[in-house]
């Protein structure tokens, strides 16, 4: 037989496709995660499908809730104003530039943000009216039975400026950590990644405001320290506590952007969040280290911001746990819907063509 007959030829090794840069497949890979993966268009139109799912279902939530409680709440009206612009947006950055997948991905992260913080925060406010009795005693017991003392911890550290002006800083980067979370997974490419920390967020927070419900209070500056007065601690905890009151009341009937400040005490979510940004960066050592160090004050600091017992904390870190044990499930799930429902699409857009 001719050596250049057919038979003959070696068969061409199989070329294997290369994963996107920073994209991680799960351990039991479903086909909407593979599409991701892959790179295809069809998963390109929505970058986030588990963040959306739920983002839409946090919206309808509490919009739903203010209606039924009769509440009055602006802090929504953004969501609409935005969608549109936001969806023209990524779409026409898609369609006109398909490879700048980045740009298109950050305009949606952007706009999951927008609707999942002010989601976010109305449902903490509607949870807030659950008129349920206040658990500020049993906490403050549980305290004391660790061997602390909120009051008189507090006193003494009134009388340490320098140490309390570093703490209230690590406080406040609370709203800077999720949105830098954010940019470096968008940075490097770790978009599948990215969902998981947005799913993960908002576990922790459905969870807190489950706990919050079940187990509400007033905190410990508002609930224990009175009139008390402090030099240089902060008492944002009084104005909290007044608002819990005021819900409980109904006295207060409009969530505003005042909202996105954040009313729960136990748990605290800060202490959730403490956990849940380095365990979503912990592939990138030069950033991991400084963000524990930041996370580690950030975790103290909200003992003494006066809105979180020492029980908050631990309670924080439960939720954290729950959140990043759920989270890979729960993304699972909503990427096996999603993948249905384009499947579901798919199989009318190829009948309505006569195919």
């Amino acid at each position: 037989m001719p050596p250049n007959s057919t038979s003959s030829r070696q068969p061409r090794p199989i070329r294997r496709v290369r994963e996107p840069s920073g994209i991680k497949t799960s351990a039991e890979p479903n086909e909407f995660a593979a599409a991701i993966a892959s790179g295809t268009r069809k998963a390109q139109l929505i970058a986030f499908p588990a963040t959306l799912i739920l983002a839409i279902a946090a919206y309808l939530l509490a919009l739903a809730g203010s209606a039924l409680l009769d509440i009055k709440a602006p802090v929504l009206d953004g969501v609409p104003l935005c969608l549109g612009p936001g969806a023209f947006l990524c779409l026409y950055c898609r369609l006109a530039f398909p490879r700048a997948t980045r740009a298109a991905q950050a305009i949606e992260a952007a706009f999951m943000i927008v609707i999942l913080g002010l989601s976010l925060a109305c449902l903490s406010y509607i949870a807030a009216m659950m008129d349920l009795p206040l658990r500020d005693r049993e906490m403050s017991m549980i305290d004391r039975g660790l061997g602390f003392d909120w009051l008189q911890v507090m006193t003494g550290l009134d009388n340490w400026p320098a140490a309390l002006k570093l703490l209230d800083g690590a406080y406040a980067t609370f709203t800077l950590q999720l949105i830098g979370t954010v940019l470096v997974l968008l940075i490097a490419k770790r978009t599948r990644e990215l969902d998981r920390f947005f799913v993960t967020f908002v576990c922790a927070s459905i969870l807190a405001e489950i706990a919050s419900i079940v187990i509400p209070t007033l905190g410990p500056m508002a609930a224990l320290a009175g009139n008390h007065a402090f030099v240089n601690l902060p008492t944002v905890g009084r104005s909290t506590g007044e608002i819990v009151l005021a819900l409980r009341q109904g006295t207060l009937k409009s969530i505003d952007l005042g909202a996105i400040d954040g009313i729960i005490s136990f748990p605290s979510l800060h202490a959730a969040v403490a956990v849940i940004v380095p365990f979503s960066l912990r592939w990138y050592k030069p950033l991991f280290w400084p963000v524990v160090a930041v996370d580690a004050l950030m975790l103290v600091s909200a003992v003494p911001s006066g809105n979180h017992y020492l029980a908050d904390i631990f309670g924080g870190l439960a939720v954290a746990a729950l959140a990043i044990v759920c989270s890979p499930m729960v993304q699972g799930s909503l990427e096996r819907l999603t993948g249905s429902l384009y499947r579901r699409s798919d199989v009318l857009w190829a009948h309505a063509k006569g195919e």
